[in-house]
């Protein structure tokens, strides 16, 4: 019998939030990052548990400064964006 070892994981939620990273650089206007950001939650949303995604996302938005940028409530905006993206609907409307 040959034993062949399982194919290494790959870390999809981690992939999908690198992919949305560059989308939230600082020189682009907040609107333009907000709106690419629930996108990616959008995109992420089955690449994890539902918590994780928020966690991992919500990170994301400290890190690439979009908290900060969207103002006293950027914690509210954010979690917002999150649970839209979570259900697939678009807080832009």
């Amino acid at each position: 019998m040959i034993h062949v070892s399982p194919p290494s994981a790959i870390d999809l939620l981690s992939g999908a939030i690198e992919h949305v990273r560059p989308h939230l650089d600082r020189t682009l206007p907040v609107g333009c990052r907000a709106r690419a950001f629930w996108a990616g939650v959008v995109v992420a949303r089955d690449l994890g548990a539902v918590d994780v995604v928020e966690q991992e996302f919500a990170r994301l938005a400290h890190d690439t400064g979009l908290v900060h940028e969207l103002g006293a409530a950027g914690d509210a905006v954010v979690a917002h964006l999150i649970r839209w993206g979570l259900l697939d609907r678009n807080p832009f409307c």
